[in-house]
């Protein structure tokens, strides 16, 4: 939930929803004169099926895999699309969704948010709906639309509240978000420590480790830096927990940032440099070139001048490889 935002750039396909409801309505017409209908037992097979891919897609989604996590998410829609399991392809199109954020393409997103409504209500499923619009509420705060979130939050809150959906964690977490960057910090808290109660009950470490680094992020912006600094290490402890690996990344960077906001730049020298490996690891070179510049000017504050030109170095090296493998695409858009 709180990893890189940057654009992946395989992720660029549209999930068609025509396309799917084409299949979802012709099966029947294709298939009748030639067979029957699936018997309860192969329908439960691939419905279990789907369930299994899924799990695999949640996999790889939470090691920062997400062109593997996305084929598997891709088949397990394929899987309920084949027996017409209205929720699972609601589901499948809001695990879709939450890669495409992950991967930073937000308008993918949204519109695999929007399929995931259109099968919950075929479906008449509150729950999957609720999932939907929390998501939305997602793709509009990294929108900065933070009058969009709300109302998403809200029609989520409802379902909730009307016991149509069960609590959800994610939605209190980003209440807890749209409440901080309202500078409501009392209800940021109480909603991000109801999310990680749930999320506690459930043993959801990847989930656990976002209401911490939110918890910090809230008390770094109230100058309450030591407790900040604690609550950044607990989500770095959960994210390790279940192997997140842009997790660690993120939480590693939070921790270099509060430390240099402490004047202990020892610290937060070995904390940047840390989580620069792991984007270097994910090929993520937006955050790399980020950290670069961090690592550049701690190394300086730190008597690291060589350390410091290496750095520099390397950032200048990644940009101009970024600008090469661009350029002919620019030309051939020129053409």
């Amino acid at each position: 939930m709180h990893s890189s935002n940057q654009k992946h750039p395989s992720l660029l396909r549209r999930h068609s929803l025509l396309g799917v409801v084409l299949l979802v309505a012709l099966f029947p017409l294709l298939f009748a004169a030639c067979r029957s209908a699936p018997e309860p037992e192969q329908e439960v097979s691939r419905k279990n099926q789907a369930a299994r891919f899924a799990e695999f897609g949640n996999t790889q989604y939470n090691r920062g895999n997400y062109d593997l996590a996305l084929r598997y998410f891709d088949l397990s829609l394929a899987e309920n699309v084949a027996i017409d399991n209205l929720p699972g392809i609601a589901q499948s199109y809001n695990s879709i969704g939450r890669v495409f954020i992950a991967a930073g393409n937000t308008r993918e997103a949204e519109a695999n948010f929007r399929s995931a409504i259109q099968f919950a209500d075929l479906a008449g499923s509150s729950e999957h709906r609720m999932q939907a619009h929390v998501n939305l509420a997602v793709v509009a705060l990294q929108n900065d639309d933070e009058e969009s979130a709300r109302q998403y939050l809200d029609l989520a809150r409802a379902a909730v509240e009307a016991r149509e959906a069960k609590p959800n964690s994610i939605l209190y977490h980003n209440l807890g978000i749209l409440y901080a960057r309202q500078n409501r910090f009392d209800e940021a808290r109480s909603n991000i420590d109801r999310a990680r109660s749930l999320n506690q009950e459930d043993r959801r470490w990847p989930e656990l480790a976002s209401n911490h680094y939110m918890l910090a992020s809230i008390l770094s912006r109230q100058g309450r830096y030591p407790e900040a600094l604690e609550e950044a290490k607990r989500a770095l402890d959960y994210d390790k927990r279940a192997e997140n690996s842009p997790g660690i990344a993120a939480d590693l960077y939070a921790l270099g940032k509060i430390s240099a906001n402490m004047e202990d730049h020892e610290d937060a020298y070995q904390y940047y440099l840390r989580s620069l490996r792991i984007h270097l690891a994910l090929n993520q070179p937006g955050p790399s070139m980020e950290l670069l510049a961090l690592l550049e000017e701690t190394a300086l504050r730190t008597n690291r001048e060589q350390e410091a030109v290496e750095f520099a170095a390397q950032r200048e090296r990644i940009e101009s490889a970024l600008t090469s493998r661009l350029a002919p695409r620019e030309r051939e858009t020129a053409r």
